[in-house]
């Protein structure tokens, strides 16, 4: 792996393992590794991008992080950290059986049906419909090292066409090649709507109170390109429900450049800047559903 890979697909949560406990602010509290540490001071931020030493004003990400327990200054040296074989393992556990995924930036990687209190909490913390949900997502189980405890890190985990998961979890957000779009084209002539992530999508699916579109999910508008290729082989109408911000109005515009049919809905949901968001925000009272 390389430096801007390990930044984007590991937190400082995921290299220490379990914390001794979650503070009153919501910050993860460890033993700091590098050093005798009788009074434990090393905080962790809840979405384990920075790290502070409270005993000597240190703070960093998980590069920082690496380098101190590692005692290095040496950037190959934290690469190396990261660097190993493709693993995958299988087992029964909870009377389901683990489906093998190679996955490259893990140690070990596997899925589950979707299971984890945890996740089920996450989603609803985000206001998705569970029954949907779970139509789906998978739960992956995984860990970025050997760990001699046997335990495993989870995630939300959402298949790409060509075989790659985008993973998320309240603390993590990463995924495995290869990347792709996900296309759910199930509903013969119904209209396609377009969307940026999947939560999104199950938002949107949430709100309807069922699925009843088709749905292509870019999971990174770096695919713009790819969906714009699948809509023109297909018919029926195009919704674009992609985010607002600068990255949602360039994919938009690409997209209805070349797909003049297409129609731009974001100001459905505006002044939030996603589904997700508009969704929680209706849920808390300050907007109404839509019809």
């Amino acid at each position: 792996m390389n430096i801007e890979q390990i930044k984007e697909q590991i937190t400082c949560l995921n290299y220490l393992g379990k914390p001794l406990r979650k503070t009153s602010a919501g910050w993860f509290l460890y033993r700091c590794p590098w050093r005798e540490d009788n009074h434990p001071s090393l905080n962790v931020t809840p979405n384990g991008k920075v790290w502070h030493d409270l005993a000597t004003g240190a703070k960093g990400g998980i590069i920082e992080l690496v380098m101190a327990c590692l005692n290095t200054r040496d950037l190959s040296r934290v690469c190396a950290e990261f660097d190993s074989s493709s693993f995958s393992m299988s087992s029964t556990e909870f009377g389901c059986e683990k489906k093998e995924v190679e996955a490259t930036a893990f140690y070990s990687f596997s899925l589950v049906p979707l299971q984890s209190r945890g996740l089920y909490a996450y989603l609803t913390k985000r206001r998705i419909n569970t029954n949907i949900a779970r139509e789906f997502l998978q739960e992956a189980h995984y860990s970025f090292m050997p760990r001699d405890d046997g335990k495993f890190l989870y995630a939300l985990a959402y298949s790409n066409d060509k075989g790659g998961y985008e993973l998320r979890s309240e603390f993590y957000k990463g995924g495995t090649s290869p990347k792709g779009i996900t296309t759910h084209l199930d509903h013969g002539n119904a209209s396609t709507v377009v969307f940026e992530g999947f939560f999104d999508m199950l938002s949107f699916a949430t709100l309807c109170g069922e699925v009843r579109h088709n749905y292509i999910v870019l999971n990174s508008i770096i695919n713009t390109p790819v969906a714009i290729e699948v809509l023109r082989s297909m018919g029926g109408k195009v919704y674009l429900c992609l985010d607002n911000d600068e990255g949602g109005e360039k994919a938009t515009r690409q997209m209805l450049d070349l797909l003049p049919s297409a129609i731009d809905t974001r100001n459905r949901f505006a002044p939030a800047k996603d589904v997700n968001e508009y969704l929680i925000s209706t849920f808390e009272g300050k907007k109404v559903l839509p019809h």
